[in-house]
């Protein structure tokens, strides 16, 4: 127990402990029949790989890891995972040659280097076994037109708020809004209707036909 409360192994212990609550609202979002924590990971990740075409290929760091074709959540649980349990493992060892722990960053920078090979192994594994569905895919410019809600902060002219969008298959995604006019003002609870893609985020307007909100 000592090894895991140890001041030295404290990045590997909270790492192990960040996977674990990750890992149960992931399950607990499966049992009621969402995908919400995902999802949400995702949409943020998009905006960034969006950005760069080469990430998505096979050329980028976050390519070779994977990212894009196997869930960000799983990508960071393999990490967290094998980052915790490398740092332990490293920490275990020194303790059996030296009979003292590592310093903490020594210890880190170790299992990080073990930790990134394992993810891209993961990663691997995952894309070949995780079901495809590539009918439900949907790009981010087929969200225009589409209906949502916002869920996070106050949109302005200037100013993006976060709104839950469904696309045609009924599947959410999370996406940055501003209102198309300095007049509008879209507060928490608002219902929006995309209208135009600015970059990462969208134009909005509020919804003509509130309360009918589409699958």
């Amino acid at each position: 127990m000592s090894l895991f409360l140890a001041e030295q192994s404290l990045p590997f212990t909270v790492a192990l402990i960040v996977m674990l609550v990750l890992a149960v609202l992931e399950g607990a979002s499966l049992l009621i029949g969402t995908s919400g924590l995902s999802e949400m990971i995702d949409s943020a990740f998009d905006f960034d790989i969006d950005a760069d075409a080469d990430i998505h290929g096979h050329g980028g760091l976050l390519g070779w890891l994977h990212f894009g074709r196997v869930p960000v959540l799983m990508l960071l649980i393999l990490f967290l995972t094998s980052f915790g349990i490398a740092g332990l493992l490293i920490q275990m060892l020194a303790a059996s040659i030296v009979s003292h722990f590592l310093p903490a960053w020594l210890a880190s920078i170790g299992a990080f280097f073990a930790a990134v090979p394992a993810v891209r192994t993961g990663g691997f594994v995952l894309e070949k076994i995780l079901p495809k569905d590539e009918s439900s895919a949907v790009s981010l410019d087929a969200l225009i037109g589409r209906a949502g809600i916002v869920v996070t902060g106050t949109a302005r002219v200037g100013k993006a708020a976060q709104a839950r969008v469904r696309d045609e298959h009924g599947r959410s995604h999370y996406v940055m809004v501003e209102p198309d006019n300095e007049d509008s003002v879209f507060e928490r609870g608002t219902e929006i209707l995309l209208i135009k893609r600015l970059g990462a985020k969208y134009q909005a307007i509020r919804n003509p036909h509130a309360g009918l909100m589409q699958p």
